[in-house]
């Protein structure tokens, strides 16, 4: 087929340890990693249970080109240290993960390590020729001078979650973007970003399950809920199809 030949860039929403949804959407794209390049919208992890699986399968992916999501700052803090946030486990999915790894995987120590070491490597955001990729959105008062910054950042072991890292959660670019589909949330009305580049993020889950698109804001949103029971999104970046499991 013509795409083997040729590889495309597909993206994938937050995956939230659906580790089958995972192989059944690449599997619909006829993903063919040794030509294709893979990126991911982060949150990886939380809410399903194939925690171990997911994080495994992602680390071996030669042309894969992902960011941190803001569930993946809980993870890679909890890797490292050992003790879980009670927000992270109670809240956000987190107890789903701690079990699968630790009592279920019963992954070493030394490849907790490993796993903390490869989310450590991962970018707050992603800029390339044609796209910017970050999980959450572009929060109020950055510009492309504080991303392009935030790209070349080395992480710190243990986050915070506060400064630069606002960018895997903060939801107020993608709102504005989408006020007639989120007509009930407070937010910081923001104008569109100064760019040609097309912005994808994930982290706010669409109602419709269905890829959001804003033209006036550059912006494709991909999270279509698959860490709540709906679908996981995987889209060729040019051409725009998309495929959901």
């Amino acid at each position: 087929m013509y795409h083997h030949f040729m590889g495309r860039n597909l993206i994938l929403g937050d995956i939230h340890s659906r580790y089958e949804k995972l192989m059944s959407v690449l599997s619909l794209a006829s993903y063919d990693p040794k030509v294709d390049t893979l990126y991911a919208l982060g949150d990886f992890t939380d809410r399903g249970r194939d925690a171990y699986m997911t994080l495994s399968f992602l680390m071996k992916q030669k042309n894969l080109k992902a960011v941190i999501g803001n569930h993946d700052l809980y993870l890679q803090n909890w890797l490292y240290t050992a003790s879980p946030d009670e927000h992270w486990k109670r809240y956000l999915g987190g107890n789903k993960t701690v079990k699968d790894i630790k009592y279920r995987r019963k992954v070493s120590n030394a490849e907790c390590i490993m796993i903390a070491d490869w989310l450590r490597s991962l970018p707050l955001v992603l800029l390339e020729d044609k796209y910017i990729i970050t999980h959450g959105g572009i929060p109020k008062g950055m510009d492309i001078n504080d991303l392009v910054r935030i790209s070349r950042k080395k992480r710190d072991a243990i986050s915070l979650m506060k400064g630069d890292e606002r960018i895997t959660w903060d939801r107020d670019y993608f709102l504005s973007a989408f006020e007639g589909v989120y007509r009930d949330e407070l937010f910081s009305h923001l104008e569109p970003f100064d760019t040609e580049k097309t912005i994808f993020v994930g982290h706010t889950p669409i109602p419709s399950g269905k890829p959001l698109f804003s033209e006036g804001y550059h912006l494709i949103a991909l999270d279509t809920g698959a860490g709540k029971g709906g679908m996981l999104t995987l889209m060729d970046m040019d051409s725009k199809e998309y495929w959901q499991a």
